[in-house]
């Protein structure tokens, strides 16, 4: 038996340690997270939000190339 696990937004952002707000942004700006739709919620397999976790660049602003 091959059952997948699935987890709401709720839930996603509990494992990514994101906010609700910042998975439907990332979400609506389409960044690496594609989630399914089942009846009218949003859900993500494990594999989808370790995936995102494994592309996401760190928060702030990057640095100047001249900086240490």
């Amino acid at each position: 038996m091959n059952e997948k696990i699935l987890y709401s937004t709720t839930d996603a952002a509990e494992y990514l340690n994101l906010s609700v707000a910042a998975i439907k942004y990332h979400i609506y700006v389409g960044r690496n997270i594609k989630p399914s739709l089942v009846g009218h919620s949003l859900v993500f397999t494990k594999e989808q939000l370790d995936q995102f976790q494994d592309n996401r660049r760190p928060p702030g602003r990057p640095r100047k190339q001249g900086d240490k």
